[in-house]
């Protein structure tokens, strides 16, 4: 009994850990449908892939970091130009002090300005110029990376962007995170790489506009694969944003899966 007792309770905190560490998770798309136009959320709503004029997003593999090799199974591909996924769901941060995290493992193809000039692309965003901007993980043209997030005045709460660049066609782990005491931050693969305390942290808008991955309203699009994208309504710590960079949340199958590799080996 002991050995496979201490063994079903190890598998069971393993496979469980992800829904319960963070309880404030909002929205969890893992992309793997490899098909159709309905992408499945493990939390939130559905959401669909979308266009402005000629194709929807591809379907391809997900990232692959040493050691995890097909762990994060499928993405999407968005080609910079008319493509997107649309999350038809009011997705606003509940916390009252406006807390909220973004995170996706994204590999940039290009970057350009947009029809309006723009010199960014969003990663993830919510808004639009009727009901109000909101909140955006950005992409700039010089691969580096922002966060924005916006009152309902329409202007910046704060806008922070690194230094640190991503590296053309080449997997990483992008993040974006908002208090009201700890100002805007901005991580790459786990790491720090810009933060803004402002002096006057208003509240981010709470408005009724869809969430985007790939695209912003006013012609704003991402050329990148994207996959494993996140929203919780609290500040995660660095050391928690890194830790749910090689842990995908794991679907029901986990305890069979896991306690048959697990029971093989004895």
């Amino acid at each position: 009994m002991n050995k496979f007792f201490t063994l079903s309770l190890i598998i069971l905190g393993l496979c469980l850990l992800p829904f319960f560490v963070k309880a404030d998770l909002l929205l969890h798309y893992q992309f793997n449908e490899g098909a159709g136009d309905t992408v499945k959320a493990t939390v939130g709503k559905d959401g669909k892939l979308g266009n402005k004029s000629g194709a929807n997003p591809k379907w391809v593999d997900g990232p692959s970091p040493a050691g995890l090799e097909g762990r994060f199974g499928k993405a999407i591909d968005l080609d910079g130009k008319t493509n997107f996924v649309e999350i038809p769901m009011d997705l606003s941060p509940q916390a009252t002090d406006g807390a909220i995290t973004i995170a996706a493992w994204v590999k940039v193809h290009a970057t350009a300005l947009d029809t309006h000039g723009q010199n960014r692309q969003p990663v993830v965003m919510k808004g639009n110029g009727t009901a109000g901007w909101e909140y955006a993980l950005y992409v700039y043209d010089d691969f580096k990376l922002g966060f924005s997030v916006w009152n309902c005045g329409g202007s910046g709460v704060s806008e922070p962007s690194s230094t640190d660049m991503l590296t053309k066609d080449k997997w990483h782990y992008v993040a974006g995170s908002f208090g009201a005491k700890e100002g805007s931050k901005a991580y790459i693969d786990g790491k720090l790489v810009t933060a803004d305390t402002p002096p006057n942290a208003n509240i981010p808008c709470d408005g009724t506009a869809n969430v985007f991955i790939g695209h912003r309203e006013d012609g704003q699009f991402l050329s990148a694969t994207v996959d494993e994208v996140r929203i919780w309504n609290e500040v995660l710590s660095q050391q928690e944003i890194a830790s749910f960079m090689l842990v995908p949340v794991q679907p029901a199958g986990c305890l069979t899966a896991t306690w048959g590799k697990l029971k093989a080996g004895y």
